[in-house]
């Protein structure tokens, strides 16, 4: 093998390629920004170190192998490629779709695919070095080189970006697009994988308030119909923004009346599939419970009757069809940091 480091290389920058874009996906508040800038920039790194890795590729593929192993290497190259290329794409042209899914969504899709068999690849491929190996100088100067090389191709994509006033240059920090402006509900409808109930009926529908509370109690659609206002960013993972003005009830006044007790810690919304997220007493008492969105009822695909707005947080914990309120005395990390169902 003629580049050995290539495959070291390889194995931690997808490492942290892999990490920050899990962060990032999590990410919706600018000041958690850096782990999207991490991904950015390690994958610009990959795409360096590629260069060399081709020529282990080539020099392996004119050994006699397996004819099952050469077409593995080679087929992990060749979707990694595509796996970069449709990032690269998205960052610089702007959204597109795919078979009815967006560019992005291709990328993480892939993504969460690939980087375990890529590094499992590279990890099998590094596991002869010699431990000076990871001691030798000249190892640190080249990874400190391709960092390097990494950081300056960001800055100048970056840059050419603004010069040139492509699509890139307006992408919001987590990568998504903005959409057209529109009114009330004029934005796109999508769901955490199935999450797709059928209409809810407010005849006799109520959402629960309870758990470590000192009052539990439940209300009914015509009570939640409050003054109350906020402009909040709906940022959804398959790439796209849009800021609207939504209007219903905030949830600190709905822990007022409830009265969390003491030891209260975070605050549950479950919808009506079963889908819930976790939010720190903290955060819960900052979000609001939404009826309307702009001077419009929401629609079923956008939450009706009830939806959180959780400014800061990425779209899939803006939980839609909101039924459950569950007050904690455990902390919020207690759920796995993306959905599951």
């Amino acid at each position: 093998m003629k580049y050995p480091w290539a495959n070291t290389f390889l194995l931690l920058l997808l490492t942290v390629e892999s990490l920050a874009g899990v962060l990032g996906l999590v990410s919706g508040s600018p000041d958690k920004a850096a782990f999207i800038l991490i991904h950015r920039v390690a994958g610009w790194g990959i795409l360096a170190v590629l260069s060399w890795k081709v020529v282990n590729v080539r020099r392996s593929l004119r050994l006699r192998r397996a004819g099952s192993t050469r077409v593995a290497s080679l087929a992990l190259l060749v979707v990694l490629v595509l796996t970069l290329t449709s990032g690269f794409v998205w960052s610089i042209t702007g959204p597109y779709q795919v078979w009815r899914l967006s560019g992005v969504s291709w990328h993480i899709y892939i993504g969460v695919a690939l980087t375990p068999l890529l590094i499992w690849h590279a990890a099998r491929l590094t596991a002869g070095l010699p431990p000076s190996f990871w001691a030798d100088r000249r190892t640190f100067i080249r990874f400190a080189g391709v960092v390097g090389v990494a950081l300056l191709l960001w800055r100048v994509s970056e840059a050419a970006l603004a010069a040139g006033d492509l699509p890139g240059a307006r992408r919001r920090f987590t990568g998504s697009y903005a959409v057209p402006d529109g009114r009330g509900n004029s934005f796109p409808q999508t769901s955490w994988l199935n999450d797709n109930p059928a209409p809810v009926s407010t005849d006799s529908w109520r959402v629960k308030v309870h758990g470590a509370v000192e009052r539990e109690f439940s209300k009914g659609y015509d009570d939640l119909i409050e003054g109350a206002a906020m402009s909040a960013t709906l940022d959804c993972t398959g790439g796209w923004n849009t800021t609207r003005v939504w209007h219903g009830i905030r949830v600190a006044d709905l822990l007022d009346e409830a009265g969390p007790v003491a030891e209260a810690a975070s605050v549950t919304f479950t919808s009506v599939t079963g889908y819930y997220r976790r939010f720190s007493m903290k955060e819960a008492g900052s979000y609001l419970l939404a009826t309307h969105v702009g001077d419009e009822l929401l629609s079923h695909g956008h939450g009706y009757p009830l939806r959180l707005v959780a400014p800061g947080k990425r779209g899939f914990e803006w939980v839609k069809w909101v039924t459950d309120i569950r007050v904690n005395r455990t902390s919020k990390w207690w759920q796995p940091p993306l959905p599951l169902q």
